[in-house]
């Protein structure tokens, strides 16, 4: 793979291969492909991100079996969610799962950078975002990878969650295995509150639960 910014001369297998950098945008041409893809990129200039990921797949007429994973919730509030990605590596990951204990009304919901709970959920880092973007909708691609918005409690707090969301994956280099959700005291205003910290964390408040996603 050829990074960004980045040339390869032409070369045999047996030779040597020289990877230079220049300061020149990098193109890649890819003339067919049997497998599955998927690429972001940014969205506008105003996206932070300078990454350019592409993922190719080779094709299998045996394609991989889906996979689970699982993260059981501690903290004021109890749950155990379950992740499913049908078509891994590139497919949409499934989040299902019930969550008591809640405060009624809209709460926070995300994938944290870090499995490490050994401080409680404060421990867990900020959102999971390997393009560095700034915080926003799940339904738009200027958003964290681990923004997936917001759950609803009714009035017993009680959440049923039925999300399905096609940046997280459970394989592959957005793999969010060993990794945190986080549910929330308070509304994520999706990055729409209008200052520093909706770019961030959409002001959802302190962190009631949080469980580390592990395979199942």
């Amino acid at each position: 793979m050829v990074g960004v910014g980045m040339a390869v001369p032409s070369s045999t297998r047996n030779e040597r291969q020289v990877v230079y950098t220049n300061h020149y945008p990098s193109l890649l041409y890819i003339d067919s492909a049997d497998g599955s893809t998927q690429l972001n990129t940014r969205t506008s200039s105003s996206d932070t991100s300078d990454i350019i990921q592409i993922i190719i797949h080779p094709y299998s007429p045996n394609p991989p079996p889906p996979r689970k994973a699982v993260a059981v919730l501690e903290g004021s509030v109890e749950g155990t969610l379950v992740l499913t990605q049908d078509t891994p590596p590139t497919g949409a990951t499934r989040v299902e799962g019930t969550i008591t204990g809640l405060t009624p009304g809209l709460h926070g919901f995300h994938v944290h950078q870090f499995g490490d709970l050994s401080g409680g959920c404060g421990t867990a880092g900020g959102h999971y975002n390997p393009f560095r973007r700034n915080h926003g909708h799940p339904d738009n691609l200027q958003r964290h990878v681990g923004d997936l918005g917001n759950i609803l409690a009714d009035n017993n707090g009680t959440a049923y969650v039925n999300i399905t969301d096609e940046l997280v994956t459970l394989v592959g280099p957005r793999a969010v295995v060993g990794r945190a959700v986080v549910v929330h005291a308070g509304e994520d205003d999706v990055g729409l509150g209008g200052d520093a910290e909706s770019l961030k964390t959409g002001n959802a408040g302190g962190r009631v639960g949080c469980g580390v996603i592990g395979y199942a």
